[in-house]
């Protein structure tokens, strides 16, 4: 199978790859599309707002032509910036439904006509607050697992255990390629992504290829 990446940055390119890597081990071929990187290793322009361009231009068409499955990626611990409020009157809303109305939002860029067309090849990797979240249950045996906030914090909590820590203001693929070697086996992913909701539902999803 074939997954062409569209995220954030190239650090959860990393994790995407080793969790991918991983499952299927290793009958896979996954290509960062946005941003891109070049035959120098030289990542191009990232953010949330350039997923949200990438979806909306001709790129994805070609994306989802080349591609078996094209994976979105979005944090949202910025999702008011996107249009996802994280309140609904007087209370706040759920993680899930904060989830879905991500969702809903890339899938309005995308367009209704082309979503409808290639919508079994489309995959949400939506983290709730962060993708950094999906990995604590790689550290953490406690209820700091299931943790939907200050998800890099708390990772260098434990990692600094192991004089290591990332910079959770300028992260850089490098640290990352070193926290997701624990990422070693299908049952590994399995095992932690009951933990995380958001998590949850992208390996169910990748689970019903």
């Amino acid at each position: 199978m074939t997954f062409g990446l569209i995220t954030e940055g190239p650090t959860d390119q990393v994790v995407l790859r080793n969790i991918l890597g991983r499952y299927f081990n290793p009958a896979v071929y996954v290509r960062p599309v946005q941003p891109a990187i070049d035959e120098t290793d030289r990542v191009g322009p990232g953010g949330w707002q350039r997923v949200i361009e990438y979806c909306r231009s001709a790129d994805m068409v070609s994306a989802l032509q080349i591609y078996d499955f094209v994976i979105i990626q979005l944090d949202t611990d910025v999702c008011e910036e996107y249009g996802v409020q994280k309140r609904e009157g007087d209370r706040d809303i759920s993680g899930d439904e904060i989830v879905e109305k991500t969702k809903a939002v890339i899938i309005g860029n995308i367009g209704a006509d082309l979503y409808t067309q290639y919508s079994r090849k489309i995959i949400f990797a939506i983290s709730h607050d962060s993708i950094e979240c999906w990995l604590l249950p790689l550290y953490y045996t406690n209820n700091n697992r299931t943790k939907t906030f200050n998800c890099c914090d708390t990772l260098n909590q434990e990692l600094r255990k192991k004089d290591f820590t990332i910079d959770c203001n300028n992260k850089r693929a490098t640290e990352y390629k070193k926290i997701c070697k624990e990422i070693r086996s299908k049952t590994i992913i399995e095992n932690i992504s009951i933990h995380n909701n958001s998590f949850n539902q992208f390996i169910q999803r990748i689970a019903s290829l």
